[in-house]
């Protein structure tokens, strides 16, 4: 079976209306991606790299991981801690704005030193990790998860790296160049959208965008550009794909981990890298018609959300 390893920091996710908090449940862009993903192809094997406290909210966020099929083997938790969390408010157009409470998440120390919990690079068929995951690691942490990924590359694994650029997070525009250069130099996938690539990069153009990742290293780049096409730039050269047809819009809100989820799930069907980008595209089209991270299954109720004030 086939073990993709997610290395990324779970959060609790309030969603904000007016007058009040609309409701309660979870999501960071590396929880986001591995749900998707179990979702998209249960026949893998995909565990959670991370930590977690030992609050009610930790356990609650356990037990909807092992209900999605997540394995948390490799989630640390850690006495006396409880997890991070962000709100979000969407506004009518469906982008959003968030505000982060995580300074004391356990996740920041998990790869301070080398008795992290991850698996050895061997065990670990795919790794993929992100820059919000970078960001809040300590910079230790980062010179681990790079090496680590390294590792995985050179020992015939495939690395994905989603740059999810938030400025907030770094310390400045310079580190965050900076560890994106290390990031997709040991990555074979980057998966981004243009904004993330006019950030952290000198380009504009999708197409710009995906050369300038390719010229750090990686050997497939996918460049999203919303509901215009994205770009797919592979060994066999460069190509557009476009965006289905247009859907109304509720929230944006992991719709860049959807995508990654249903490209991955597609690759590693053997899929090409343009069909992979239509299930990709296809899986953020249904998350941006629902609100919050992670949205119910189909005919199934939102688990593990309270409502507290307005009604979705």
């Amino acid at each position: 079976m086939t073990h993709v390893l997610v290395v990324g920091e779970p959060l609790v996710e309030l969603l904000e209306g007016v007058p009040a908090v609309v409701g309660r449940g979870f999501g960071g862009d590396a929880l986001n991606f591995a749900v998707y993903l179990c979702r998209e192809a249960p026949e893998l094997d995909v565990s959670l790299g991370s930590a977690v406290g030992d609050d009610p909210l930790s356990d609650e966020l356990a037990q909807m991981c092992r209900d999605e099929g997540v394995d948390l083997a490799f989630v640390r938790r850690v006495a006396g801690c409880g997890i991070g969390r962000y709100s979000v408010r969407v506004h009518p157009s469906g982008e959003r704005t968030f505000r982060y409470e995580r300074g004391n998440s356990p996740f920041r120390d998990l790869l301070d030193t080398p008795d992290h919990p991850l698996p050895d690079a061997e065990a670990v068929d795919l790794l993929w990790f992100s820059g919000v995951t970078l960001a809040v690691l300590h910079e230790a942490g980062r010179e681990r998860l790079c090496d680590y990924a390294r590792s995985i590359r050179l020992g015939g694994g495939t690395v994905v790296y989603d740059p999810n650029h938030r400025s907030t997070l770094w310390e400045g525009p310079g580190a965050a160049r900076g560890w994106t250069a290390r990031a997709v130099a040991a990555a074979h996938m980057v998966l981004a959208s243009v904004d993330d690539g006019r950030q952290l990069t000198d380009a504009v153009t999708p197409r710009e965008v995906a050369d300038a990742f390719r010229s750090l290293g990686a050997a497939e780049v996918v460049v999203t550009d919303g509901s215009a096409p994205c770009v797919v730039t592979s060994g066999s050269g460069m190509s557009e794909v476009p965006a289905p047809e247009a859907v109304a819009v509720l929230d944006t809100t992991a719709a860049g981990d959807a995508f990654d989820a249903g490209y991955v799930a597609a690759r590693l069907r053997g899929e090409d890298p343009e069909r992979s980008a239509r299930a990709g595209q296809r899986a953020a089209s249904i998350v941006v018609g629902h609100r919050g991270a992670l949205i119910p299954r189909p005919g199934e109720p939102r688990s593990g959300r309270s409502s507290t004030g307005c009604p979705r």
